[in-house]
């Protein structure tokens, strides 16, 4: 055997144990990375226990959003039928039906004692409400008592717009509160299980 069949040989086996380092160092990689994520989503899950409300708040928000955003896809639909059969009726009572003002949609202390994260998202779904009926009033025009057909496209395009942020926030907060707390039965009072 001569010097270079040597050194071959040497290099063969020095890459060898190179490449059983290599695969080990992966090895140990991968497991602390799994173990990483583990205990990230038990730090996450731990997050969202702590943030549970009491279940009321999130069904009332939970109802509220769900009743605005179908407000808004009715409203959107009745648009789109007004313009596309021109019918001035359907109009004239779209105009006369949004909320004049946005005080009242949300009750002060409800907003106060829910949690943060759960009244702003409130909060946000009110606006976008709000956001999509003020100006239905503009669909009709007092003074010349006729429809403005040329503002309905845009409100329509608003309100898939806003219905479908309401349906984001609804989404977020499926997302923070677990299926099976959401689906706590309800049939018997907290305080029927509280004793003294």
């Amino acid at each position: 055997m001569n010097l270079s069949e040597i050194l071959t040989i040497i290099a063969l086996s020095l890459n060898a144990v190179a490449l059983c380092i290599i695969a080990y160092q992966t090895f140990l990689n991968r497991k602390s990375l799994i173990l990483a994520n583990q205990s990230i989503d038990e730090d996450r899950k731990t997050r969202q226990i702590e943030m549970l409300p009491r279940a009321h708040y999130v069904f009332d928000i939970q109802y509220h959003l769900k009743r605005w955003r179908e407000e808004i896809d009715k409203s959107v639909e009745d648009i789109e039928r007004a313009r596309k059969k021109k019918d001035i009726k359907i109009m004239k009572r779209l105009s006369n039906k949004p909320i004049q003002s946005p005080k009242g949609l949300i009750r002060k202390s409800f907003y106060e004692k829910a949690p943060v994260w759960l009244s702003e998202i409130y909060l946000s779904g009110a606006q976008y409400y709000y956001d999509f009926h003020a100006p239905m009033r503009s669909l009709w025009s007092e003074k010349e008592n006729k429809p403005l057909w040329e503002l309905a496209p845009g409100l329509i395009d608003r309100g898939r717009e806003n219905a479908k942020h309401i349906t984001n926030l609804l989404s977020y907060i499926d997302q923070i509160v677990p299926d099976s707390y959401a689906q706590t039965p309800a049939s018997i009072k907290d305080s029927d299980f509280l004793t003294d």
